[in-house]
């Protein structure tokens, strides 16, 4: 046998040393899906294209799980807007008997009691469950075989626990969380009495995200570096206690983010202007105190999507879409928290609403209300999320947990109103951090 010896080398070159340099998420950094659907409309303009797949769903070596929706845009934005409508009149218009005071307009649980409280809840949980179950049934019910494949398997799937779901889509948009699937499919809604549990909305048991496509360098992650995280506050002072500025809605929502952030705050159109225009601004995280309110129809016909700060000047969908273009860059994927009535509202074109604006410009992750919120409750959930956002949590799992807290301590259900645009992985990290999770 001959004696092994060990040879001298030297590597004079190393074409592959570079791909360690390459921005690459380990899996922790990112949540597994295990549901994930695209929606995407015909070119008949009356009908859209479904694709279901993700571990939640069954396979069994056919094909994949497609089908067609045969509803048109306008149907179902006419669904929204019943399904919308039914929980102003419900929840957020809801009177106390004799009194001109609305009973979810902070915590019912403080105002009234939680027994008087937690009784005004059930009796409005079975019409908020029929409006859910009515806009899921409408948007499944009526398309091809392959539709009403994949709606028995989206059903079982989210019957059998709780997932963490994607929808991706630029053509359709409802506020997911609100929808409704009763988690005994033997159930009649219909029925006078019928069964119904808060866990049947979406936005109660599952993790959801609408995602409007891919965006070239996004990241997840808002790296704030060593210092602390920059946060700009765009507030309209109208909102404030005129004789105590530190109190009121935005002072309550103010006082927890300098706890934890440095502060750049704006009140009127022109600072915004300054800020979303300029590509040296790089706030990590974007709050919106302000009145506002999506697209609206009246005698006078059409209003855009728009809100206001101290000024009371519009910002529109337009003045978004024109500091991007100055700007020449997106913002470094900052998280938006619309504290604005119907704030988080995305829709197909620009102008109904800010979400999607908002999204071009470079927002990582939206959260906003579908409808109109009390100035009181919104401040409540506010300060709570950012309590707990600034831990370092995601921020899909604290919207996920506060739909449970304030149910349950607070008896108001005006948690299932925000939706997220992306948000299951967006989340807070210091540099430190996101070096070690980059390796």
């Amino acid at each position: 046998m001959s004696q092994e010896r060990e040879l001298d080398y030297s590597v004079t070159a190393d074409p592959y040393d570079s791909l360690r340099a390459l921005p690459r998420l380990r899996s922790e950094q990112c949540v597994p899906r295990s549901l994930l659907l695209t929606f995407d409309l015909r070119d008949d303009g009356r009908s859209y294209d479904v694709m279901a797949w993700g571990d939640a769903l069954p396979f069994d070596g056919n094909a994949p799980f497609r089908g067609v929706i045969q509803r048109s845009r306008e149907e179902i934005a006419s669904e929204v807007g019943q399904l919308l409508r039914t929980w102003l009149e419900t929840v957020v218009n809801r009177r106390r008997p004799g009194s001109r005071d609305y009973i979810f307009n902070g915590s019912p649980a403080t105002d009234l009691g939680m027994d008087t409280a937690q009784a005004a809840l059930a009796d409005i949980g079975l019409v908020l469950a029929r409006s859910g179950h009515a806009l899921f049934e409408f948007l499944f019910s009526r398309g091809d075989a392959g539709l009403s494949r994949l709606r028995e398997a989206l059903c079982a799937a989210l019957r059998s626990g709780p997932q963490v779901v994607t929808i991706t889509s630029n053509d359709l948009f409802v506020p997911w969380g609100m929808l409704y699937l009763p988690p005994d499919p033997a159930t009649r809604l219909p029925q006078k009495s019928a069964a119904w549990r808060w866990s049947g909305f979406l936005g109660y048991t599952h993790l959801v995200e609408h995602n409007l496509g891919y965006v070239e360098n996004y990241h997840p992650l808002i790296e704030h570096g060593t210092e602390r995280p920059q946060a700009g506050l765009q507030f309209d002072l109208r909102m404030q206690n005129g004789d105590a500025p530190g109190a009121g809605p935005i002072g309550a929502v103010r006082a927890v983010i300098e706890t934890h952030a440095n502060v750049t705050e704006r009140s009127y159109k022109q600072d915004l202007a300054e800020a979303l225009s300029d590509p040296r601004v790089h706030d990590h995280i974007l709050v919106f105190g302000a009145h506002g309110c999506g697209e609206r129809q009246d005698q006078r016909g059409t209003t855009q999507a728009r809100l206001t700060l101290t000024d009371g000047e519009s910002i529109c969908s337009s003045d978004l879409e024109y500091w991007r273009t100055t700007r020449q860059e997106r913002l470094p994927d900052p998280l938006c928290f619309m504290m604005v009535c119907e704030g988080g509202r995305t829709r197909t074109f620009v102008h109904e609403g800010l979400g999607r604006p908002l999204f071009d410009l470079g927002i990582g992750c939206l959260i906003g209300p579908e409808i109109e919120i009390p100035k009181t409750f919104g401040s409540l959930y506010t300060c709570r999320f950012f309590e707990e956002f600034f831990k370092g949590e995601r921020a899909a799992p604290v919207a996920r947990s506060l739909t449970h807290e304030f149910l349950t301590k607070h008896a108001t259900p005006l948690g299932l109103v925000f939706t997220l645009l992306r948000g299951i992985d967006n989340r807070l990290v210091a540099a430190s951090a996101a070096a070690k999770e980059s390796t």
